[in-house]
């Protein structure tokens, strides 16, 4: 009875175990919710600067952009680095539409954002919301431009290295995104789980 009494306590204390790893996992994961332009939201015709709204702001993976605003005269598009500059709204990498649309971060990176309808863009309705690599800030330093020539000046406003480096796309980079805190966490979670599955299979 009391080796029976014995296992019995050892399970219930792997299986807590196993709860509290999970837990710790869903708050590592969870990020912050943010919506854009705060009590204006996502409009064109606001006093509101997202400049001045994502540069007060320090976004990670996995943190929430919420955009609210009225569906009938509004949308939002994600688009690249070069649309987002020229206001080029014909080429987006997706499309918003609900009024009340939400995005995640899944990568570090640019994530830039603008209206497809006709002169938001212009009138300031843009949005670029940069994730840097590490919470803890870059471990690496910038490349050095040694092996690729100077751009001459006529094309130094546009040069397409630049805006690779400054802008990275977070598809190419998602292998590498995640924040090591998010990694430690999870390797960590997988080892108890299979600890965990292993003994109480033995009990």
């Amino acid at each position: 009875m009391g080796r029976f009494t014995e296992r019995l306590t050892t399970k219930k204390m792997l299986c807590m175990l196993l709860m509290i790893q999970l837990s710790l996992r869903a708050i590592m994961v969870k990020g912050e919710v943010y919506k854009v332009g705060d009590s204006t939201g996502w409009a064109a015709n606001t006093n509101s600067n997202y400049s001045t709204w994502a540069s007060s702001k320090v976004f990670r993976v996995h943190d929430i952009l919420m955009f609210e605003y009225n569906a009938t005269n509004d949308n939002v598009i994600r688009v690249t680095h070069s649309d987002f500059r020229s206001c080029n709204t014909s080429a987006p990498i997706k499309t918003f539409n609900s009024g009340n649309d939400s995005f995640t971060i899944k990568a570090h990176g640019h994530y830039y954002f603008t209206s497809g309808f006709s002169g938001h863009c212009v009138a300031g309705q843009k949005l670029d919301v940069r994730v840097p690599k590490s919470s803890h800030g870059a471990t690496t330093p910038p490349p050095k431009p040694t092996t690729t020539p100077s751009p001459s000046p006529s094309h130094s406003t546009a040069s397409p290295v630049e805006s690779k480096a400054t802008a990275p796309s977070p598809a190419d980079n998602a292998a590498t995104a995640h924040d090591p805190n998010w990694l430690l966490m999870s390797t960590i979670g997988v080892t108890i789980s299979g600890f965990v599955v292993m003994v109480c299979g033995a009990v």
